[in-house]
């Protein structure tokens, strides 16, 4: 166990001296950004780390943290490495309160990627406190909101957040998408009356996306099987076999209405 610490000690020691003598100083990442340049993602992380750990007052930590962020989340994936990295510059620099808005919009995307709905609706929460965000900010925080909510089983929630999203966004696209998700939770809440409401006037709206007209025609037809109205669910059906994005599902349905 000793010989275990010794040899770790020794090691973060020599890392440091690698630090120091590599040109990683204050104002010196090219050979970080080189590797980065030329692809050499995993090379490049590690003398970022280097670079942080040798300059704990380094100028340019701001963007060496960034960097190793961005690599966690588009490179390796690793998102669990990357909300760890937020974290640890939530607490450097606690006293920004700009950079401290960037990293939680930043920290509730990851933990909503991680599923871990609890710090992400916490996160997202926290957000809508802050001052001066744009109607298309409020928006999408409320549009994560519901879909957390939705997740966690909480339908009323989501519903809530859902219609406060379509409030608030003035982008149809993005409102189209809210409505969707405002419509299942009514579904999900068993309220097939306000379900329909919703479905149908994206169905009637002009310029919808393909996938959202498909996805919103099959919820439809869910909720008009539950009422017992086969046939005209039936009719939706078909009228998207050729846009649903899994068409053998639609085929499937339509084989269990037909018996």
């Amino acid at each position: 166990m000793m010989r275990n610490s010794f040899s770790s000690i020794l090691l973060c020691f020599t890392l440091l001296l690698f630090a120091c003598s590599s040109g990683l100083g204050e104002s010196q990442l090219a050979q970080a950004e080189q590797e980065y340049t030329q692809g050499n993602f995993l090379k490049a992380e590690a003398l970022y780390e280097l670079y942080i750990q040798a300059n704990p007052q380094g100028s340019q930590r701001w963007e060496a943290w960034n960097k190793l962020v961005e690599i966690c989340i588009t490179i390796t994936r690793n998102h669990k490495k990357a909300a760890q990295l937020l974290e640890a510059m939530q607490l450097e620099y606690s006293d920004d309160p700009v950079r401290q808005v960037e990293l939680a919009w930043s920290l509730a995307e990851v933990y909503t990627t991680l599923h871990d709905w609890d710090k992400g609706a916490e996160t997202w929460q926290v957000l809508l406190d802050q001052k001066d965000l744009s109607a298309e900010q409020v928006a999408k925080i409320h549009w994560n909101l519901g879909k957390i909510y939705q997740y966690q089983g909480r339908y009323g929630m989501a519903k809530d957040s859902m219609l406060a999203c379509m409030e608030k966004t003035t982008d149809t696209e993005y409102g189209t998408r809210c409505m969707y998700e405002l419509a299942q939770a009514y579904s999900l809440l068993k309220n097939r009356d306000q379900a329909k409401l919703w479905l149908e006037k994206i169905i009637a709206q002009e310029g919808v996306d393909t996938e959202t007209h498909a996805l919103s025609v099959y919820l439809l037809s869910e909720v008009l099987e539950n009422e017992g109205q086969i046939a005209r669910a039936r009719a939706l059906l078909l009228s998207i076999k050729a846009t649903y994005p899994n068409p053998k599902v639609i085929e499937t349905r339509l084989q269990q209405l037909g018996k």
